[in-house]
């Protein structure tokens, strides 16, 4: 095997794992992305409710005092954190990074009018927001757990302002995990024409559209306990 053949195997393998990485990392992220979404709506509850949902993330369950142990938010906060980070820097491989790239993408765009460029250009606008915004978030809880509940959640949501940083992430994860897994589930071929894909932008939408109201009225939700 010739050097040249051999570069372009391993170069082949090297794009193999960057997908097989950004899709499982990506996936990883959305499903957790929607169980946190869920946990957190258990507002709409009630306070009791989220104070039992936020005692079982701590593990009070296992702690002798019943207080649990709120590190292991900060720990959980870390880990999707890095993971976060992981999925970026492979994602960054495929961006237009500089203006002559910039400059194709555009023009690309204005001669055809395709459907899945679009959806994966809103994507990569939304994982800009997402890697600007998400660290923020994840500092706030990961700094300090302890404060997760109706009253400190509320506090630091409406009192402090952070509703601010809230809703553009809100809209901005649940817009790029829904075009993420719509894009993953295209990639590897689960949708083999364009019926099936038409079917699946609505349900993408759909999803969308149901956990952006879920998490609209969670964050009203937390206005009483300010």
């Amino acid at each position: 095997m010739t050097t040249n053949t051999t570069a372009k195997v391993q170069g082949r393998r090297w794009t193999a794992w960057l997908d097989i990485s950004q899709s499982l990392s990506g996936v990883i992220l959305a499903i957790f992305l929607w169980m946190h979404l869920v946990l957190v709506s258990s507002i709409l509850l009630g306070g009791e409710a989220m104070t039992w949902v936020a005692g079982l993330m701590e593990l009070n369950f296992l702690s002798s005092d019943g207080h649990g142990y709120p590190w292991v938010v900060s720990i959980i906060a870390i880990g999707i954190g890095a993971l976060a980070f992981i999925h970026v820097l492979v994602a960054l491989q495929k961006l237009p990074l500089n203006l002559k790239q910039l400059v194709a993408l555009k023009t690309q765009m204005s001669a055809i009018k395709h459907g899945d460029t679009q959806l994966w250009v809103w994507q990569a606008v939304t994982g800009v927001i997402i890697f600007v915004l998400l660290p923020v978030h994840l500092w706030l809880i990961g700094s300090a757990p302890e404060t997760i509940g109706p009253s400190g959640s509320a506090s630091r949501i409406w009192n402090d302002g952070v509703w601010l940083l809230y809703l553009p992430l809100l809209l901005s994860v649940e817009l790029h995990a829904a075009i993420g897994i719509y894009r993953v589930v295209i990639k590897w071929g689960a949708a083999g024409n364009l019926n099936t894909r038409t079917r699946m932008k609505k349900i993408k939408t759909i999803i969308s559209v149901v956990f952006v109201l879920i998490g609209l009225a969670s964050l009203l939700a937390f206005l009483p306990y300010a």
